[in-house]
């Protein structure tokens, strides 16, 4: 046999050893997924958030989710849901609770408590870029977007809605009407000098104001902004709700006085809602 024809079989047999050793060796086994806790959405009551020495506190009530420190507000779910998330977060790793320092866990600068549940998240993992976190006994590996979800201030928390779905209101009392519910239809007690608003007009208004979503909220009053005076609005349970009329060159600004919130919105929305006799008939 020639040279050249003993190299193409040595190269022809370590193929074939290749395929047979391919095609033989013990397949590798499905790595364990691990919940990082049992709990159910619809079973949370309360909610913390600690990050960075600054806290955020929610509660569950029958009028639903409320923020509760650092102020008190009613809250947007939805916002609220993508924090929950971390409930049906999975890993492929777990580890006993050891050594918290090596994984950036004795102290984490974001800790989250849900319920009596404690969810502190650590340093990134250089191979994965998966997140530490300790729960439950366990230190877990997880995507690092569910402590990105959690809010840093407040302000991401709180609903752009004027009403929140449990305040129903019965009277409007602007500075030109006063608007009331009686007998399942809504009247105007003072009108306009030589102008009337029709019946379909005036609920029309009313669901304005049920559904007005602001573009923004704020903690802060806007530079340059003018008061144009006072709504109030009284609730189906009772309660009284007053709104400070602020207006700029380009918003009207509604300042819900129970919660100190700046509920922003473009000029022809926010007019709309001070002034149904601009709304067509």
């Amino acid at each position: 046999m020639t040279h050249h024809a003993q190299i193409n079989w040595i190269m022809f047999a370590t193929i074939v050893g290749l395929v047979v050793f391919l095609y033989a060796r013990p397949q590798s086994q499905t790595m364990q997924e691990y919940q990082i806790t049992s709990r159910s959405i619809d079973s949370i009551r309360s909610v913390r958030i600690v990050q960075y020495g600054n806290e955020i506190a929610l509660k569950h009530s029958e009028d639903g989710w409320a923020l509760i420190q650092p102020l008190q507000s009613q809250v947007d779910e939805k916002k609220l849901i993508r924090i929950l998330e971390v409930l049906s977060a999975s890993s492929h790793y777990r580890f006993p609770i050891s050594d918290l320092g090596r994984f950036g866990l004795d102290q984490p600068n974001i800790r989250l408590y849900i319920d009596n549940d404690y969810f502190g998240f650590g340093g990134l993992a250089p191979t994965t870029n998966q997140q530490y976190v300790v729960t439950n006994d366990y230190i877990y590996l997880i995507s690092p977007r569910y402590a990105v979800m959690l809010p840093s201030s407040p302000i991401d928390l709180i609903r752009t809605k004027l009403l929140a779905t449990h305040e129903v209101p019965v009277k409007y009392e602007l500075s030109h009407l006063t608007a009331r519910l009686q007998n399942k239809k809504w009247h105007i007690d003072t009108q306009e000098s030589g102008q009337t608003l029709n019946e379909k007009t005036i609920e029309y208004w009313v669901k304005l104001w049920q559904l007005a979503d602001a573009s923004e909220v704020t903690f802060e009053r806007p530079v340059n902004s003018i008061g144009k005076g006072i709504i109030q609005i009284g609730l189906a349970n009772g309660k009284m709700l007053s709104f400070e009329i602020l207006q700029t060159e380009s918003e009207i600004i509604l300042v819900r006085a129970d919660e100190s919130i700046y509920y922003h919105f473009p000029i022809d929305a926010g007019m709309r809602l001070l002034d149904p006799y601009g709304i067509s008939n």
